[in-house]
């Protein structure tokens, strides 16, 4: 089994199961990973929607308790320097679940009247896929089959005190565990033993990208920390109906409009997927260049999430989304020539 390290922490690359296996395990059943290497900050106090509205674009004054809402954080340039997954608890509580980005150090330099809080001692387990329910359910006494997408409840599991979200990076339905350190082991030995009826394998990071990639999910900084405005990165709905002011904002509304390029999906046949920053060309000219790839073994094909010029013609571009409704190398470069 070998390792990755992903924001400063070890987690596996693969499991002794092959990628094929550990990918139907998540599409056809579930599957469980350690996702620890999220980092979770608690945002408390009387001026946290404040502070939460001047950090995200998105609005934050409207999300409803227990509810999960996902966002991006801003330079003052406009460019983005993290994604994170909003939890809210209480009037004026909040978690950030936030991956290798400044999230921290953008939301200290705002100020304002909120107590912030790294909860170092958090871990994340996932179990994804459609058998997740069932394979989580035996652990509780909680009723999960009603909790809806992007929700999230505190609950015992396993005995252990969690909180259970709705939430994912697969494209399934599935659930994040956040637990302390202490019962994380526990946890996850009581997650395989539960899931073992329905199916479930535990899965690495090369299978977490693939399954992402898979889904259409862009990610930072593969995918989202390019030098590009939320507009070219198909984000421009985060900043919808906002109306209070944000960290880039005048940034992000002079860039609208003056698109230079956009993220697509481009799918090829054979196992070899391109370096990231491999150049995309076509007729022998650069048109763009690979943030994501990853070989499907379930679909036979190569996917790649590229940055491409919004003037490349003769090119036939996939939205991401596409990627998502296909689920039921030593290359320097894609020459979409060949693919076109």
């Amino acid at each position: 089994m070998s390792a990755y390290a992903w924001a400063g922490m070890a987690m596996p690359w693969t499991y002794p199961t092959s990628l094929a296996q550990e990918q139907a395990a998540v599409r056809q059943a579930a599957g469980l990973a350690d996702a620890s290497q999220l980092q979770v900050l608690r945002v408390s106090g009387g001026g946290s929607v404040d502070v939460l509205e001047r950090l995200f674009p998105r609005p934050i004054h409207d999300m409803q308790p227990r509810t999960c809402r996902f966002s991006v954080a801003l330079s003052r340039f406009g460019r983005i320097i993290d994604d994170a997954i909003l939890l809210r608890f209480a009037e004026t509580e909040f978690w950030i679940v936030h991956g290798c980005g400044t999230t921290l150090a953008q939301i200290q330099k705002l100020g304002g009247d909120v107590v912030i809080e790294p909860l170092q001692d958090k871990h994340v387990l996932s179990v994804q896929g459609p058998r997740s329910l069932a394979a989580i359910a035996p652990l509780t006494d909680v009723e999960l089959g009603d909790l809806p997408h992007l929700a999230h409840r505190s609950l015992r599991l396993s005995g252990c005190p969690v909180v259970v979200s709705r939430t994912g990076f697969t494209g399934e339905r599935g659930y994040e565990v956040y637990c302390d350190a202490a019962d994380a082991v526990p946890l996850w030995r009581a997650l395989r033993q539960a899931g073992e009826p329905e199916g479930l394998l535990p899965y690495g990071y090369r299978c977490i990208d693939l399954l992402r990639i898979e889904a259409g999910f862009t990610l930072y900084p593969a995918d989202l920390g390019m030098a590009s405005s939320i507009w070219e990165l198909g984000l421009g709905w985060l900043v919808s109906g906002k109306e209070a002011d944000f960290v880039g904002r005048e940034a992000v509304e002079r860039a609208r409009g003056q698109e230079s390029s956009r993220l697509a999906g481009i799918r090829y046949p054979g196992e070899t997927p391109m370096p990231r920053g491999a150049a995309v060309r076509l007729d022998g000219r650069d048109v763009g260049v690979v943030t994501s790839s990853a070989y499907s073994p379930a679909l036979e094909e190569t996917l790649c999430i590229a940055r491409v010029r919004r003037d490349a013609e003769g090119v036939r571009l996939l939205p991401l989304s596409s990627f998502r409704h296909s689920l039921t190398s030593s290359r320097s470069y894609l020459d979409l020539s060949k693919h076109s």
